[in-house]
């Protein structure tokens, strides 16, 4: 872009404008490094200089990955055992109900559970729920930092430990599809 034909007034601060949006460029594209001591891994005191510690890092970062796996399976797992508790409860409900209300029948009934949407409030469910869900999502953004610090050896180490995770963990997550249930 051919700008020598623009009066940008003072030519110091022309020169000192380019280098800033330069260096502004510069920064927004950052590269991903292998140079040890670069990438300080959530805080500043914790930055690797030795290939020992980047290695152990690595390795932390690995099973980090892996633990993120782990907490999706469980939770998975966890909202099959709910989903089957509710249905229980479900059942049950209807059961009581249609006998103790004999003016309804089983369809009317049928329809009153099924305008229910969500179960209700149920502290042993959904406090586990909850906490499992701040859990996995804690975990999550601790990986996402971890690769925002733009270290190629712990970004490697990041999709290695979710791949092992995967293969370790994933037949379990995936029973949550087999159940023919909801994941919301």
């Amino acid at each position: 872009m051919d700008m020598s034909g623009m009066d940008m007034g003072n030519s110091s601060s022309s020169s000192t404008d380019m280098n800033s949006t330069s260096s502004m460029a510069m920064t927004m594209m950052t590269a991903f490094t292998t140079q040890l001591g670069a990438s300080n891994l959530w805080f500043t005191n914790w930055t690797p200089t030795t290939v020992g510690s980047t290695f152990g890092a690595c390795v932390g970062v690995f099973f980090l990955a892996m633990a993120s796996r782990l907490l999706s399976a469980t939770r998975s797992s966890a909202e099959i055992a709910w989903a089957h508790y509710i249905a229980g409860l479900n059942r049950q409900t209807s059961r009581d109900s249609a006998t103790s209300e004999l003016v309804k029948s089983p369809v009317e009934v049928k329809k009153k559970l099924r305008l229910q949407r969500a179960p209700p409030f149920t502290p042993s469910i959904d406090i586990p729920r909850a906490f499992l869900f701040a859990l996995h999502s804690f975990v999550g953004y601790m990986l996402m930092l971890i690769v925002m610090t733009y270290n190629a050896w712990f970004f490697i180490a990041v999709i290695f430990g979710l791949s092992a995770g995967e293969l370790a963990f994933g037949r379990f997550a995936a029973g949550h599809a087999e159940e023919g249930l909801d994941h919301h």
